[in-house]
């Protein structure tokens, strides 16, 4: 019965030793991976920082499109007034989306995009009612001067507040549909 028992404790040292063995080469191995993971976790930190940072509290607003109209153009009046800045900010608009709409009233709508140089651009919306869900473009530009303290200001000065669109709001671009 005595080599029986000895034998049985060489098999669970040999066994422990193992599961000791396989336990450190686990531990290496995840601290070996875990500077790769540090790494990318302070990548995605830092962007998502930044992006935080660069806006203020009033404009950390979900991007989002406005009923995913995202094929937006210009309408004529904008491009006769702004030329290629029409474009880039309906761009803007279609690739980004907006980061808070502005209201005056009841039917002037800004929605405000954060292009990818940074700049504020201003997709001008009219409503068509006070209760209508369809929206016509009417300006699309890029404020002078172009830094968010002085866009609020502007707009404090129009009396317009920070809103939300319409859920089943439509945008039309010199009276069609994109």
């Amino acid at each position: 019965m005595n080599i029986k028992s000895e034998r049985g404790q060489a098999e669970i040292a040999i066994v422990l030793l193992l599961a000791i063995i396989t336990i450190a080469w686990l531990l290496i191995s995840m601290a070996a991976n875990q500077r790769g993971m540090q790494t990318g976790a302070e990548a995605i930190g830092e962007a998502a920082g930044d992006a935080i940072d660069s806006l203020s509290a009033e404009q950390t607003a979900m991007t989002w499109w406005v009923n995913n109209q995202r094929n937006l153009v210009p309408n004529k009046h904008a491009v006769e007034s702004h030329g290629a800045d029409a474009w880039a900010t309906v761009n803007c608009y279609n690739h980004n989306g907006t980061f808070q709409i502005r209201r005056v009233g009841n039917t002037e709508f800004h929605l405000l995009c954060k292009d990818d140089d940074d700049s504020i651009r201003d997709l001008i919306l009219g409503r068509r009612s006070n209760t209508s869900r369809e929206f016509d473009i009417r300006n699309a530009f890029t404020p002078d001067p172009n830094d968010w303290n002085s866009i609020d200001w502007w707009f404090k000065g129009k009396g317009a507040e920070v809103a939300k669109a319409p859920k089943d709001m439509i945008i039309y671009v010199d009276g069609l549909i994109p």
